[in-house]
C-alpha cells in the first residue's frame, strides 16, 4: 500500500484505476476493428463499478455511525483496522485516529471543567449561575451552605425559605450589585448580590455572587476582638503581677505594721486579684481548643446542661422536644456542653420569678441535614440596644458578668463550622438556635 503524506491509496485507487482502464479498453475497442472484443470488458467494467459503489456505501455508512457516535457523546467504539481486510482497512484506520483526537479533547476540556469546579468550591463567595428562566446550572457549596441547601436546580425553591432573596436573584442583571435582607430559619442574613453575563453553548447565563454580610463582619469581628484582647491581657497581668506580689510580700514581712497601712495593702492585693481573676476570664475568649471531634447523642448533650443549670433556677418547667430521639453530631462534647449550658442558664435568669416561666429545647434535622438546635424562654423580649451587642464580647448588661458568654459560645460554634443566632425575639419567645453540620 502506498503512503503520501500519511494518505494511504488502498482498494479506492485501485478500483478506480480498474474502473478508468476499463473504460478506456472498451472505448478502444469499439473504435478499432477489433470491435467484438469488447463484450469482454463490458464485465470487468461493471465489477469495477460495483465494487467502488460497495466500498463507497460501506465507507458512508462507518463515517454516519462515527458521526451519530460523537453526537451521542459516544466515544467507546472502536472500527477494525486489520491490515488483511484490505477493503476497509485504511478508513477504519483513519476513523479509529479521529476518535482518539475527539477523546483526548473530551478529555482535556473534562480536566478544566474540574479545575474550574474546583476553584468554585474554594472560593469563599457563593456563586450561582443561572438562566433566563430561573434554572440554576451550577451552585458551589458556599451559595449552597448560604441558604442552607444540599442541592438547588431553580430559583423558586427560595420562595418558601427565602423569598426576598428568590426575587432578587430573578429580577439582578448583569452589572447591578444588590443587597437583600431576608430571614430565614438560621435567623436574619443580609446578603450582597452581584452579577456578571457569560455565553454557554449559544445561551445566555447570568454568574451571580452571594455574600453573607453578617457571616462576613462576625468573622472579622471576632479576630480583632481576639487580637486586642491577647494585648491587653497581656499588658494587664504584666502590670498586675507585681503589684499583687509586692502588696503580698509586704503584708508578710513578719513585723507590725501601721493599721492604715496594712488596710491599704491588704485593699491594693484583694483588687488586684481581682482584676487578673476578671483578666483571666478575658483570656478564655482567645483561648478556646481546636475541638476534639467526637459522635454523641443530642439528648445526652441537653440532659447534662439541664443537670447542671438545675441550681440556677429550681421549679422552672423545661420541655424537651428531640426528632428523632437518637440524633447524633459529630463535635466537641466538652466545648458543646460550655455551649449548651450557657444559652440554658440565660434562659433560666430570664424566666427566672417570672409567674409560668417556661423553657424548651426542641432539636432536630433540616432540609440540608444540619442538625438544629433551638433553646427558647417566654422571659420577655431582650431589648432593641441590647440585641444590636448580645454577641459582642465584654458587653454584659448583668453587673457581675463579664460579657463573654454569648460570644464564646458563638466562637465555639463557628469553630464547628456551625452558627448561633438569636432567631425570634418577642415577649412570648425568645429563641437562639444552634446549627451544625
Amino acid at each position: 500500500m502506498k503512503r503520501h503524506e500519511g494518505i494511504a491509496y488502498g482498494p479506492v485507487a485501485g478500483y478506480a484505476a480498474l474502473l478508468s482502464g476499463s473504460a478506456a479498453a472498451l472505448g478502444w475497442a469499439v473504435t478499432s476493428p477489433w470491435y467484438p472484443l469488447a463484450i469482454l470488458f463490458v464485465p470487468l467494467l461493471l465489477l469495477a463499478l460495483y465494487r467502488l459503489l460497495r466500498l463507497y456505501g460501506n465507507s458512508i455508512r462507518r463515517v454516519t455511525f462515527m458521526f451519530n457516535a460523537v453526537d451521542n457523546d459516544d466515544l467507546t467504539f472502536r472500527f477494525n483496522d486489520d491490515p488483511s481486510k484490505v477493503d476497509s482497512a485504511m478508513l477504519n484506520a483513519a476513523l479509529n485516529r479521529i476518535k482518539e483526537i475527539l477523546l483526548r479533547a473530551k478529555m482535556r476540556a473534562e480536566e478544566r471543567e474540574r479545575y474550574y469546579q474546583l476553584i468554585m468550591e474554594c472560593a469563599q463567595t457563593g456563586l450561582i449561575t443561572i438562566n433566563d428562566t430561573g434554572s440554576v446550572y451550577q451552585a458551589n457549596g458556599e451559595a449552597l451552605r448560604i441558604f442552607g441547601m444540599q442541592r438547588m436546580t431553580h430559583i423558586r425553591q427560595l420562595e418558601t425559605s427565602a423569598p426576598e432573596a428568590c426575587r432578587a436573584l430573578a429580577a439582578i442583571r448583569p452589572g447591578e450589585k444588590l443587597r437583600v435582607t431576608c430571614v430565614t430559619e438560621s435567623g436574619e442574613m443580609a446578603l450582597t448580590l452581584g452579577c456578571s453575563e457569560i455565553v454557554l453553548e449559544k445561551q445566555r447565563l447570568r454568574v451571580v455572587t452571594v455574600g453573607d454580610i453578617n457571616s462576613e463582619l462576625n468573622e472579622m469581628q471576632i479576630e480583632s476582638w481576639s487580637k486586642l484582647t491577647r494585648i491587653l491581657t497581656h499588658e494587664i497581668m504584666n502590670s498586675l503581677a507585681p503589684v499583687t506580689s509586692l502588696s503580698d510580700t509586704l503584708l508578710h514581712l513578719g513585723r507590725p505594721l501601721d493599721r492604715d497601712v496594712e488596710q491599704g495593702l491588704d485593699t491594693i492585693s484583694a483588687t488586684s486579684r481581682r482584676l487578673m481573676a476578671f483578666v483571666e476570664s478575658f483570656r478564655r475568649f482567645t483561648r478556646i481548643p481546636e475541638p476534639q471531634k467526637e459522635p454523641f447523642e443530642v439528648r445526652e448533650l441537653v440532659r447534662q446542661a439541664v443537670a447542671l443549670t438545675a441550681a440556677e433556677g429550681g421549679g422552672i418547667e423545661i420541655a424537651t422536644d428531640i426528632e428523632p430521639q437518637e440524633t447524633l453530631i459529630y463535635a466537641d462534647k466538652a466545648l458543646m456542653g460550655q455551649v449548651a449550658v450557657n444559652l440554658l442558664k440565660n434562659a433560666r435568669e430570664a424566666v427566672g420569678g417570672r409567674p409560668g416561666g417556661r423553657i424548651e429545647i426542641r432539636a432536630r434535622i433540616d432540609a440540608a441535614e444540619h442538625v438544629v438546635i433551638e433553646i427558647s424562654n417566654n422571659g420577655g423580649a431582650i431589648p432593641a440596644e441590647v440585641t444590636e451587642n448580645i454577641f459582642t464580647p465584654f458587653f454584659s448588661t448583668k453587673t457581675d458578668g463579664s460579657g463573654i458568654g454569648l460570644s464564646v459560645s458563638r466562637r465555639i460554634m463557628q469553630l464547628h463550622g456551625g452558627s448561633l443566632r438569636l432567631t425570634a425575639n418577642t415577649d412570648s419567645r425568645v429563641t437562639f438556635t444552634l446549627r451544625i453540620g
